[in-house]
């Protein structure tokens, strides 16, 4: 716009009304352009077998599985990628979702086409994946054991997430045996080796999206056996109550919450001494309980899943984020489902952008008479 017309317009709320709707319009305007192109280069990119695959760009269909998979937060359901949002409403007037935490972990997983198995490295995708879980929660709710699970007390301690605002939680993710469409680019594989969740992968991911300052993984308190973590005079009193607790193998957090001690869940450290000390009745029954529980729970799934000699854990070609194409999405849709979704979203933005924009310029040259 020439420096002239600027020094024109008179400097009011209706003028900045109008210069923030021009520069919306256009930001929408070029999204939508961005989804256009998109749209296109997926339908010019053929559909591929997983077998007769050609490097560079391609569009895959297959069903998830893989050797290793890791529990979900919020569902404990075995998956290989999960993303878990939990939104807050605020306290101004509008009461508007506020996203209070975001947690995406993955590993890599194989995508099967019945011709072959594909390596897929899911870091850096778009993702449109089937969302598994979606809740709200209101202040009081938190008081009832009965009513809020302990996998979301849990995932909101480990954010510091306040609990006093009404919440919603979201749970994302591709479990075994999930359809998956993939476009991206086919590499060769620079490095990316199948293996189980460990805390160097996690320590990645907190790079990628990192936590707050209460986010921490859960406190390892060792059974028996090995060096403990810490002195005993390091120890707070509820360490100490937590650990008898623990040994003693009560799970119920009525019986936490009548020590005095909040309730969380603990995970069992290995015994690094080459002849442990046999574990207690106890804890033996808690075992039993909780892996019967894991089973009804979607454990099955992961009982089903091929053994780690079936797949190539280093295989010379991956799936991934290409350094040159930058287009790599993972959607449970179909194909054809994703485009045309992405038609509708690309018109929207195309012609909603035009309007507003359109509408801020009438608002501007009005102001300027």
């Amino acid at each position: 716009m020439p420096a002239f017309l600027i020094l024109s317009i008179p400097m009011n709320y209706l003028s900045v009304l109008a210069c923030l709707e021009i520069a919306g319009g256009l930001y929408f305007f070029s999204i939508g352009f961005q989804l256009l192109a998109r749209k296109r280069l997926l339908l010019a990119t053929p559909n591929s077998r997983i077998r007769s695959a050609a490097l560079g760009l391609v569009e895959i269909n297959g069903v998830a599985t893989g050797p290793h998979t890791m529990p979900a937060p919020i569902t404990g359901k075995p998956c290989f990628l999960y993303r878990t949002i939990a939104w807050q409403r605020s306290e101004g007037k509008n009461h508007d979702w506020q996203k209070v935490a975001d947690e995406t972990l993955h590993l890599p997983f194989f995508l099967d086409d019945t011709t072959g198995k594909m390596l897929i490295e899911p870091l850096g995708a778009d993702l449109d994946l089937h969302r598994d879980f979606r809740e709200e929660y209101s202040p009081s709710m938190f008081f009832s054991s009965d009513v809020v699970p302990l996998r979301v007390g849990a995932f909101l301690a480990r954010h510091g997430v306040n609990t006093d605002h009404e919440l919603r939680i979201e749970e994302y993710s591709i479990k075994p045996g999930n359809p998956l469409f993939v476009a991206g680019t086919l590499a060769e594989n620079p490095g990316v080796e199948v293996r189980p969740i460990s805390p160097r992968t996690v320590e990645r991911e907190s790079r990628d999206n990192p936590p707050s300052p209460e986010s921490v993984s859960p406190e390892i308190i060792r059974l028996y056996g090995g060096a403990p973590a810490s002195s005993a005079e390091g120890m707070s009193q509820q360490a100490k109550i937590a650990a008898a607790l623990t040994r003693a193998g009560i799970t119920k957090p009525e019986a936490w919450s009548a020590a005095g001690v909040p309730f969380q869940p603990v995970n069992m450290a290995n015994n690094p001494n080459p002849n442990p000390i046999p574990m207690t009745a106890a804890v033996q029954v808690q075992e039993r309980a909780s892996v019967t529980s894991t089973k009804s729970d979607g454990q099955r799934a992961l009982q089903n899943q091929s053994e780690p000699s079936a797949f190539s854990l280093t295989p010379p070609v991956v799936v991934m984020k290409g350094a040159n194409d930058p287009t790599f999405v993972i959607s449970f849709r179909s194909q054809k489902e994703f485009v045309s979704a992405l038609a509708w979203k690309s018109a929207g933005m195309v012609w909603g952008g035009s309007a507003i924009t359109l509408l801020g310029l009438y608002m501007l040259l009005a102001q300027m008479g």
